[in-house]
C-alpha cells in the first residue's frame, strides 16, 4: 500500500489551509501551483513535515496578496465566463450547484462549455481542476471550477481552407519546422498563446490536422505522445505544461459527453490549443542525451518529494501517471530530465 493510500485525509488540510489564506495568481498573473503541488507531493509520497515544509516555503510567493473574499453567488456562470472580476461570484455558485448535484452531475453539466477554454492562463484552469477531483477536496474542486470559468479564454478558430489532411507525423513535423522561424516576445505563456493563434501557421496546422480520431482520448494520446517527444529533445517549460494540460484532459475525460459530434468538436478545440501552445513555447529543438538505465519511479518520487521546484514536482507526478496510463518508458526519462 503506497503512502496516499494508508493516508487519504492527510491532504485535506493543506487544501483547506491554502484556500483560506492565499490568492489564485500572484505577480504578473502566475497561476498558483500550490494546491496542485500539494496534491502531486502527496500523491507522491510525502510525510506531513514536508507537506508543511513545501507549503510555507511556497506560500512567501503571496506576500501581501489576500485570497479572495466572498460574494453573492453569480446567477448564470455561463453569462460571467472569462471574466476575472466575478471569480466569487463564481465561486459561491459552483459551491452551491456542487452541495445540490453532486460532483459528477455537476462536472457533466458544466465541462462541456469549459473545455474549449482549455487555453485558459496555460492550461491551468483544467490542470487545477485534474489534482481537484483526483485529490478529494470540495473546497479545491469549488476553486479550480470558478478558476477555469472567471479565466476561460477560447483561441480564435481558423477560418477553413479545405485543405487535405495531413499523417500524425507530417503535421508535427511541420510544426516543429514552422515554429522555429517564428517567436513571441509576450511575458506569458497564454498571451503568446493568443499572439500565435492570429499567425498563419496556426490556421494551416488547425485545419490540416489530421483526421479525428474515434475518440476523444485516442487523440489525446497522439498528441501527449508528441508532446512527451518535444520535452524529451528540448526540456521546454511550455511543453512541460503541454504535457500535464494533456493528462488533465485525461482524467477529466470520464466527464465529457460520449456523441460523436462534441468528440470531433473538442479534438479541433485541443488541436488548435496544442499548436498554439508549441508556438508559444519558443522550442529549442535539440539533442539532449538520454540516460541509458534511470532511476525507478520509487526512486524518482523520492526525489520530487524533496524539490523546491513545483513544477518538477507537478511533472514527475504526470509522467508517473502517463505512464500507468500508456505504458510508455520515455515518461521515465522525462522525469529524470525534469529533477536534473
Amino acid at each position: 500500500m503506497t503512502h496516499a493510500q494508508a493516508n487519504t485525509t492527510a491532504l485535506a488540510p493543506w487544501l483547506e489551509l491554502n484556500l483560506q489564506q492565499f490568492p489564485l495568481e500572484y505577480a504578473d498573473q502566475l497561476s498558483s501551483h500550490l494546491p496542485m503541488a500539494l496534491h502531486a507531493l502527496h500523491s507522491l509520497g510525502a510525510d506531513e513535515a514536508r507537506m508543511a515544509a513545501f507549503f510555507k516555503s511556497y506560500s512567501r510567493r503571496f506576500d501581501g496578496v489576500p485570497a479572495p473574499a466572498a460574494e453573492p453567488a453569480a446567477r448564470d456562470w455561463l453569462g460571467v465566463r472569462g471574466d476575472w472580476s466575478a471569480y466569487s461570484a463564481l465561486r459561491s455558485y459552483f459551491e452551491l450547484a456542487l452541495a445540490a448535484e453532486g460532483r459528477d452531475a455537476r462536472l457533466r453539466r458544466v465541462l462541456p462549455d469549459l473545455l474549449p477554454g482549455i487555453s485558459a492562463v496555460a492550461f491551468h484552469g483544467a490542470i487545477r481542476l485534474a489534482h481537484a477531483v483526483q485529490g478529494g477536496h470540495a473546497g479545491e474542486l469549488v476553486a479550480a471550477l470558478a478558476y477555469w470559468a472567471s479565466r476561460w479564454q477560447r483561441l480564435p478558430a481558423p477560418p477553413q481552407n479545405g485543405a487535405a489532411c495531413l499523417s500524425l507525423t507530417a503535421w508535427s513535423e511541420r510544426l516543429v519546422a514552422g515554429a522555429a522561424t517564428w517567436r513571441s516576445e509576450a511575458p506569458n505563456i497564454f498571451l503568446r498563446m493568443l499572439e500565435a493563434s492570429g499567425r498563419p501557421l496556426y490556421a494551416e496546422l488547425a485545419w490540416v490536422a489530421p483526421a479525428p480520431a474515434p475518440t476523444l482520448l485516442a487523440r489525446v494520446a497522439e498528441l501527449a505522445s508528441l508532446a512527451l517527444g518535444y520535452y524529451l529533445h528540448s526540456a521546454n517549460f511550455t511543453v512541460l505544461h503541454m504535457i500535464t494540460g494533456l493528462r488533465a484532459v485525461r482524467v477529466l475525460a470520464p466527464w465529457l459527453p460520449q456523441d460523436k459530434t462534441f468528440q470531433i468538436q473538442a479534438q479541433e478545440v485541443l488541436t488548435q490549443a496544442f499548436v498554439a501552445a508549441y508556438m508559444a513555447g519558443r522550442v529549442q529543438w535539440r539533442e539532449i542525451p538520454l540516460t541509458a538505465a534511470v532511476a525507478t519511479w520509487a526512486v524518482l518520487a523520492d526525489a520530487a518529494t524533496l524539490s523546491e521546484d513545483d513544477h518538477a514536482i507537478k511533472l514527475v507526478h504526470a509522467c508517473r501517471d502517463e505512464s500507468a496510463a500508456y505504458g510508455d518508458p520515455r515518461y521515465l526519462q522525462a522525469a529524470a530530465m525534469a529533477l536534473r
